[in-house]
């Protein structure tokens, strides 16, 4: 393995660590009602979700495809890219206000968990196509 794709590998595996451990603390502000404020935000997490779409119908166009795949993928990363930009930022905005209401245990669980999801969804991006034959 060479050091750049090593290193990118760590880069993503991180980031999407972190933004999955503030989706998972979001869930529980949303859950125990500590999301004061969150209706208020909603737009910013629109704006964000639009850029998202946005930017992965750009990444993903090829006039050698056919439009309804590229569309329903856009769509599928779109939501996706809401629910974790919402959560996430919920989450971080929860943890940021009362960092004590946070045991270290439940955040090393999150982060646990969502290492586990990083680590399943890159193996499923590259292995879908075995399961869809």
């Amino acid at each position: 393995m060479d050091r750049t794709y090593l290193r990118q590998a760590v880069g993503l595996v991180a980031l999407s660590t972190v933004v999955l451990t503030a989706a998972f603390v979001g869930v529980v502000a949303l859950a125990q009602g500590l999301a004061s404020g969150a209706a208020g935000r909603v737009p910013f997490y629109a704006l964000g979700g639009a850029v998202v779409f946005v930017a992965t119908l750009v990444t993903l166009e090829d006039p050698e495809e056919g439009g309804v795949p590229i569309l329903t993928s856009t769509v599928a990363v779109t939501v996706l890219g809401f629910a974790l930009l919402a959560l996430g930022g919920e989450g971080v905005i929860y943890g940021a206000r009362d960092p004590g209401r946070l045991g270290t245990s439940l955040v090393l669980y999150f982060v646990a968990a969502a290492l586990v999801c990083t680590g399943t969804v890159y193996w499923g991006l590259n292995h879908w196509r075995e399961f869809t034959a």
